[in-house]
Parts: C-alpha cells; structure tokens; sequence
C-alpha cells in the first residue's frame, strides 16, 4: 500500500513513517503537518491510506476528511487519538474512516491494523474485478490515481512485444443516431472476427461521445485492418449519410499511447470539412494547403432577414447554404468554426432584439460552447437549426403566423431601402390601409410605421458593425434620403449617434 501520514507533532510523524518503512512492505509517500497540506498532497498523489491525527493546527483530520469527500476524493483512513478523544474518534467512523489508534502507538497494534486494511483492498479487487474496456476509459479519462492502476492492468492484457505495434484508433459518434449506432456493430464485429490474430479492446466514453479502440499486433496485421475498416467507414457514410469520423495513429511503445490518442483528437477536431466518410491519418493533414475564409455577408443576411420572418423552413434552408459555402476542405476546421460562432452571435443579437425570451434561452444552452467542440458539419447544422427554431418557434407564439402580415413583411424585408408607408403596402396586399393598420396592430403589438423603423435600424447597425460604409451611405442603403434625419431616428431608438455605435 501507498500510505501518507499527516500529523503535527513532528515526532510522532517521524516515528510512524519508520515503524512503518522498518517493519512492514507498505510505503510511506509522504508526511503532511497539518490537514491542508494534507488535502493538496492527497489530490495530487492519491495515496492507498492516509494515517491522520484527529487534532492539528490550522485543519485537524476529520475536517481534512470531510473536504476529501465532498471533493469526490475517496481513500481508506486511520486515525490517532489520545484516550481522552475515544468517543470522538468513534465518531469519525461515520466519515468512513476504517479505523482508530490509540495514542501511543505501538508497532503490534499498527501492524496487525495494517494488515487487515490490506486484507480488504484484496478481497475488494477481487469482487470488482474490471472488464478490459474499463481500463481503457479510465486510462485515458480516469482520475491519476485509476490512471496508474488502468495502465498497470493494461499492461497485463496487451504487454509490449518486439516486432508488435500499437494502433489507437478512435471515432466521434454524437451526431450518430442509436439505432445508426447499432447497425455498425454488425459489420465491426465480421471485421474483429476477421482480423482475430490481432488483439483488440473497444470500449466506449459516452461523455465525450468517443469509441476508442486500441490494436496490437504486426505492422502487416494493423495496416490490413486499417484498409478493411477505412472500407468500412466509407461504405457506412455512403449507405447511411452520417458523419463518425474516425482517425487512427500507430506507435511502438504503451507509454505513448496517450500522446497518439491526443493526436488522434486533434485529428477528428480537424477533420470538420474534410467529408468524414474515411479512416483519418496524420497524411491527411501533414500536406494540407488552406485557403483564408472570409465571412460569407450575403448568406448571413438571408439567414438573419428569415428569422425576423419567423420563417423557420427558410431559416434552415438559409442556414444550409451557410454552411454549404463554408463547410469544405479548403478551409481549415477553426476557421470554420470561427465563421459558424459568427453566425450563432448574430443570430443572438437577433433574438436579443426582437425575444429576449429566446436569447436568454440560448445563453442557458450555450450555443456558443457548442459550436467551438463541433466536429462534424451536421453538428453545426444541428446547433444552428436548433437556435433558429427558438427563435422562430417564439415568434409564433406571439402570433406571427397571420398570412397577410408574413406577406407584409416580406415586402418590408424587399423594399425597406424605398420610400414605403402603410398605404404603399396595402395597395400591394391588395386591402385597405385601415385593414392593414389595425391587423398588424394586433398581430405585431406595434403599428406598421414604428415596425419599419425599428426594422431599418437593425440593418443600420449590422451595416454599422460589420462594414466601412459612411454613415450617409448607410442612411441611403437602410431607405433615409437625409443622413440628418437617419441620425436623429437612429439616436431616437438606440439611445446614442450612429457614430457613437460604431
């Protein structure tokens, strides 16, 4: 056992760790003196026991227990009290310590304790004995303490072997529906099965939406399973349409084996815009020349002028040919993620102004989070659906759904540069302006004209931040003939000059 003391007297400590070191085979890792040294060298070195005094300076033992546990950090403990503590010391059975010493201590009695602890981490291996694909999960996601033992076990199952190599092989699956999920595992099998001179673990890390499996066996062997599998995931992504990337990276030695697996991440992270439908390797990225990605403003606008129609069909559809400009493989994968956060902010500052609602919704959700973890191009789409059917689902419910406003405010989306009023747009809808008046009235909450000037100056203030335009071309582009008056509306909605927005 791995065994920490932490104790004030310096005594004391010192006569433990050789009682200890002199007459049993447990180590002792370290001394603390006092219970917050004791939580930091706990946390980072996650002994097998920890021996506490129950009174100390600054933290005694119980307290530093109880921070362990609310910590998550579970360890086997002793403590040490005087005959004047007993009850308490009784007590702290309750935090789940194992068992008590009586001050002094003696060799026998320290001994005797020591044993029956390790007696019981025995017989607790034995009836937890973990699966292979435990340890892979804990090796690569588990605290340093399961770490340690995960590799150890490892080790036992797949030692290291000359003329044997590694293959750590990993696939991204959260956009892959379940029963998708399902229909894969029949043609994995039929390729294990294949290939079953080659050891294989395969297990699955749901909260990083990550299968992970790791080869051994000859360089032939593993280059033989790469081609069937790479023929695989091609087939599948024909077949089924969605994205599992996968990537794989080979190395000789286990020790590696965690810098392979952070380069095959880094290999599914950058595969975005690559296609997903083949077995990745470091070639596919090592000679890739990309070009620069500019913001696609056009496609912006279309998206951004159908959510303020509450029009969700078209929002996705917009939303597709978003992506379908900036989505391919010339364009590097955070580069493309940067476009698409691009799109989800504006699309917030949308939801801003016309639901705070929805915008307060999206921020619980952090969209914005989302988008810089996305790997696949459906996931994107995924994100970008679901905040556009926020915001358009809300604006139904405000009642956004009458066909002759929709009509309306289409025509003010097409022609708000122009001298429109109430009467000009009637005439089009081929009804009367009090008609007109009193249905948008009811169906919008505002009057036509306020609507229309609101309306212009959300364009003015995109127009204002994301181009070099002066404020007079701005005023003629959102339909203000006089950049006077457009300063005077504009300072009357927002509060402040068009300059000082900028």
């Amino acid at each position: 056992m791995t065994i920490v003391i932490v104790e004030d007297e310096s005594a004391i400590r010192e006569g433990l760790k050789e009682m200890i070191s002199g007459n049993t085979s447990h180590t002792v890792i370290g001394t603390c003196k006092n219970g917050m040294e004791g939580i930091s060298f706990i946390k980072e070195n996650q002994p097998d026991l920890v021996i506490t005094d129950i009174r100390m300076n600054q933290m005694g033992g119980l307290e530093m227990l109880a921070k362990l546990k609310e910590l998550g950090i579970e360890t086997l403990s002793i403590v040490i009290s005087g005959y004047s503590e007993f009850e308490y010391a009784r007590d702290a059975l309750r935090l789940g310590v194992e068992e008590y010493l009586l001050k002094p201590v003696s060799i026998d009695a320290l001994q005797q304790l020591l044993e029956k602890i390790e007696e019981k981490i025995a017989k607790n291996s034995l009836l937890i004995e973990k699966k292979p694909e435990n340890y892979v999960r804990e090796y690569f996601f588990g605290t340093k303490r399961e770490q340690v033992e995960a590799e150890q076990g490892l080790r036992n199952i797949i030692p290291e072997e000359k003329n044997k190599i590694y293959g750590i092989l990993a696939g991204y699956f959260r956009n892959v529906n379940k029963e998708h999920f399902k229909e894969i595992e029949h043609p994995l099998r039929s390729i294990k099965h294949q290939f079953s001179a080659l050891t294989c673990l395969d297990s699955c890390e749901e909260s990083t939406y990550l299968r992970i499996m790791i080869l051994k066996g000859s360089e032939y062997q593993i280059k033989q399973f790469t081609e069937a599998f790479d023929s695989l995931v091609k087939f599948d992504y024909q077949m089924q349409r969605q994205e599992m990337p996968w990537a794989m990276e080979c190395c000789t030695n286990i020790s590696d084996w965690k810098e392979s697996f952070e380069n095959v991440k880094k290999m599914l992270a950058g595969c975005l815009g690559k296609g997903c439908f083949k077995l990745f390797s470091s070639e596919d990225f090592s000679e890739q020349e990309y070009q620069e990605l500019s913001y696609p403003m056009q496609a912006d606008r279309k998206v951004l002028s159908a959510l303020e129609r509450g029009n969700y069909p078209q929002v996705k559809d917009e939303i597709d040919r978003f992506l379908q400009q900036i989505v391919c493989e010339k364009y590097r994968a955070k580069e493309i993620r940067r476009v698409a956060l691009k799109l989800v902010t504006r699309m917030m500052d949308i939801a801003k102004e016309i639901n705070r609602k929805a915008y307060e919704k999206m921020k619980e959700q952090d969209n914005l989070k989302e988008v810089l973890s996305a790997y696949t191009k459906e996931e994107l789409q995924r994100i970008l659906y679901q905040v556009g059917k926020l915001i358009c689902e809300k604006n139904k419910k405000q009642g956004i759904s009458n066909y002759t406003i929709n009509r309306t405010l289409e025509y003010v989306e097409t022609h708000f540069k122009e001298g429109i009023t109430l009467e000009k747009t009637a005439e089009v809808l081929n009804i009367t302006p009090e008609y007109l008046s009193m249905l948008f009235k009811r169906e919008m909450g505002m009057n036509f004209s306020v609507f229309l000037k609101e309306f212009r100056i959300r364009q003015a203030k995109r127009l204002l931040k994301s181009t070099d335009l002066k404020i007079y071309e701005i005023a003629q582009e959102c339909g203000y003939s006089n950049s006077n008056y457009f300063t005077k509306v504009f300072k009357e909605v927002t509060g402040i000059s068009p300059a000082e927005y900028r």
